[in-house]
């Protein structure tokens, strides 16, 4: 009976021993960033992230800025032929007002207008090409510090 245990036991401790190193091979890796392509855009911590195909003659694209992550990115791609001047506004005023050439891109972020950040609300971003085809994409982004949005 005392050698039935002991060979339990052994078998036990074995089995435990093959296992671990297992064990330790599948713990999931963190700390690694992996960057994404949003446009150029390289997320870290954010609210919001939104995309839209331009098309039409005055698309509109929502932004949300969340409470916390009033830090905003936006780029605006322009594939057409006209220029494109886009707005953001919400809260019951235009904020930002910005054109992109034909063939060119923009990118604006709140860091000099709003240094502590945006508003909390529901912002819209309207695009035109002076009664043309807007031809393009935008992405945009929110952030909790100025270095999510960078």
């Amino acid at each position: 009976m005392k050698f039935k245990n002991t060979v339990i036991i052994l078998t036990g401790v074995l089995a435990l021993t093959a296992v671990a190193p297992l064990a330790a091979t599948a713990a999931p890796v963190t700390g690694i960033k992996v960057s994404k392509d949003h446009g150029g855009i390289v997320i870290q911590q954010t609210g919001q992230e939104v995309h839209e195909v331009l098309g039409g003659t005055s698309p509109t694209m929502d932004l949300t800025v969340d409470k916390g992550y009033g830090h905003v990115k936006i780029k605006v791609r322009n594939q057409g032929t006209s220029t494109i001047s886009w707005s953001l506004q919400g809260n019951g005023k235009e904020y930002v007002y910005k054109t992109v050439g034909k063939g060119g891109s923009l990118t604006w972020n709140s860091l000099n207008s709003f240094p502590n950040g945006m508003p909390s609300g529901k912002y819209v971003i309207q695009f035109r090409a002076d009664g043309n085809k807007v031809d393009g994409e935008a992405w945009a982004t929110t952030g909790q510090y100025p270095s999510d949005i960078n």
